[in-house]
């Protein structure tokens, strides 16, 4: 079984046999809204599961490397203050802060 995948053709992760014989067969694949599938060959379920697990749709995850460490230097800080930054001549500072709460009445 094979599914497209952004532009990639991925493989089941099983091992499904096709019959090998003389005889005309039907293969079915049913994909449920559960992200389950079914797969039967002539109508008699041969294999079943879950499409995350069976197929390589997602990269995958990354391991925490064990000797990633932070630098000694390293600052923690959200914010880091500059001592060089200031504020322009003409910076306007408003004499009254806004009251977020107010409400403004109408006309």
């Amino acid at each position: 079984v094979i599914f497209n995948y952004k532009e990639k053709n991925l493989l089941i992760n099983k091992e499904i046999r096709c019959k090998d014989d003389v005889y005309t067969h039907l293969y079915t694949l049913i994909v449920k809204p559960d992200n389950t599938y079914v797969v039967k060959i002539d109508n008699e379920k041969v294999e079943s599961g879950e499409l995350e697990k069976d197929w390589d749709f997602l990269p995958p995850k990354k391991m925490k490397d064990p000797e990633a460490k932070k630098p000694e230097d390293w600052d923690d800080n959200a914010k880091i203050e500059d001592p060089d930054d200031k504020k322009p001549e003409d910076w306007d500072q408003p004499e009254y802060i806004p009251d977020p709460d107010a409400v403004k009445p109408e006309d």
